[in-house]
């Protein structure tokens, strides 16, 4: 098989990847490995511990296995506290682990002693094919194995070159080019080759000592979402009040590329605006299942705001694994939240207004049979024991130990109605019908009728909410219906219908939409 690595690519990939230029005719400064920070902080005992600021968001996009790369979803803030011993001058120092999702762009290492200044920053990525090994070990010493005819051989020798095949100066002096090779192996390699990702700085230091940094930077492959449990207490199905209890969890999911152990953790519900598009490279992400499981904590996050968003402060330190989903408390347990109960058929929310009327008959909205929604709407307030604010996430809503459904949840401010559609009753059913259209151009109005017949196989009687979308103008009125009819927005009515036990219920109005002469339909 024969392998080529054009020159060119050869020497700029060199180049990029060496510690030293290869045009630098200097010795590297001393290497400064990291040694651990001291015993004693001083007044900040949590000084020597990563901090991680999570965004929500991209949740769903990361909870699957997936391969870290730059760019991916999620964000997040990482701050991590980094310690050298340093000689008098110039010295390089390193740090591995890096994800691959982080913004090498945004890096930054900022000195936290006296008399440190930095000099230059340079990331290494761990090599991810032939070609990039190849021209790492270009002047090292390599072991070529080859067929020459049937013949297995072998050469040891220092690569000189990768241009059209491998160019070897063998210990006898000789220069031979292998152009057809099995494989090769590098004989002293853990020291030329990354393991992991990796940034390296030149920094000057005034005098030999201890020295603190703060590495900081922002990457993808983490985001939370909260998951919250609604228990209704004692709740009549067919009862409109209840109360019911709700725990507030956030789930946090690390598809990074690393892990991060006794971690500050810090979960922002907003989603900041930032640039993606940079180039991907990618590294494996295995997702461990069996480590779900949350730590116990009896304190629970302190909040605060945090620019326009919410930020909620974990009380403990806690380790986020690479691959794994960690689930922690959120807030305490709201035992006593008001609730109401109901049926719906419709859909809530501000519907579309049209730029002039609609006048053509089956510009009426949907027929037929239609679902019956079960619903739980709760207002976000102190007075209903609730009051605090919401961060986007998935509601579970259980009937005390039956579950009823799930429903999402977007970022909820304080003083906010939230209503969760939580399934469809069994014995409930819809269905509607356009009964009349009278278009009367001259007049300038058009006047439609409908009849929606509501059944009730339920053993008590039950009351069904149906909301109506009036969709062909902004000027309307409601000339007729069998129930007070209510506005519930521009262009939009809602009717409380009472359908018996183990009957049915139809419900008939009537609209007239009107124009002037200027709105032409």
């Amino acid at each position: 098989m024969r392998r080529t690595l054009p020159f060119l690519a050869v020497a700029v990939a060199l180049a990029a990847c060496s510690g030293k230029p290869a045009s630098d005719p200097e010795a590297a400064p001393p290497a400064a490995k990291p040694t651990p920070p001291p015993a004693s902080t001083g007044a900040n005992p949590e000084s020597g511990s990563t901090r991680l600021t999570i965004y929500s968001g991209d949740y769903e996009s990361l909870s699957g296995d997936t391969l870290a790369r730059v760019g991916m979803p999620g964000f997040a803030l990482v701050e991590r506290p980094l310690h050298y011993t340093l000689q008098s001058g110039v010295n390089s120092v390193s740090a591995n682990g890096m994800p691959r999702s982080m913004d090498v762009e945004a890096a930054q290492l900022q000195p936290r002693s006296d008399g440190i200044s930095l000099l230059s920053q340079r990331f290494v990525a761990p090599l991810s094919g032939t070609d990039e090994v190849i021209a790492q070990v270009i002047g090292q010493r390599i072991v070529v194995e080859h067929t020459a005819g049937t013949a297995k051989q072998s050469d040891n020798g220092v690569l000189l070159a990768a241009n059209d095949g491998l160019t070897l100066a063998l210990g006898d002096g000789r220069i031979k080019v292998i152009r057809d090779y099995d494989n090769f192996s590098v004989v002293d390699g853990s020291k030329l080759v990354p393991q992991q990702a990796e940034l390296r700085w030149t920094v000057q230091a005034d005098k030999a000592g201890d020295a603190d940094f703060l590495l900081s930077y922002p990457m993808g492959g983490m985001a939370w979402r909260a998951e919250y449990r609604a228990t209704l207490a004692n709740a009549d199905a067919d009862a409109r009040n209840c109360t019911l209890a709700l725990d507030g969890a956030a789930l946090l999911v690390n598809r990074a590329g690393v892990g991060f152990g006794n971690a500050r953790i810090t979960l922002v519900a907003g989603e900041p605006a930032h640039a993606r598009g940079r180039p991907e490279m990618a590294m494996n992400s295995a997702y461990d299942a069996a480590a779900t499981a949350a730590p116990k904590m009896m304190d629970m996050p302190s909040v605060r705001q945090s620019g326009e968003y919410h930020a909620y402060e974990l009380p403990n330190a806690i380790t986020v694994a690479n691959g794994v989903v960690e689930r922690v408390p959120l807030f305490a347990q709201l035992p006593a939240v008001t609730c109401e109960r109901a049926y719906t058929v419709g859909q809530r929310g501000e519907p579309w207004i049209p730029p002039r009327p609609l006048i053509e008959p089956v510009q009426r909205g949907q027929t037929g049979t239609l679902p019956v929604t079960a619903t739980v709407a709760v207002t976000n307030s102190k007075e209903a024991g609730l009051g605090q604010p919401l961060p986007a996430g998935r509601v579970r809503v259980f009937d005390g130990e039956d579950f009823l459904g799930e429903s999402m949840l977007a970022h909820t401010a304080q003083g906010a109605d939230i209503t969760l559609e939580v399934g469809r009753p069994f014995d409930l059913r819809a269905e509607r019908e356009a009964t009349d259209f009278r278009l009367d151009r001259a007049g300038r109005t058009i006047t439609e009728s409908f009849a929606i017949t509501l059944g009730n196989a339920k053993d008590k009687d039950a009351t069904i909410q149906v909301l109506e979308n009036l969709p062909r103008w902004s000027d309307w009125q409601i000339i007729e219906s069998g129930v007070p009819a209510t506005k519930k927005g521009a262009n939009q009515v809602e009717f409380d219908v009472p359908v018996p036990a183990k009957g049915e219920t139809v419900l008939t109005y009537t609209v007239r939409y009107r124009w002037t002469e200027g709105d032409r339909p």
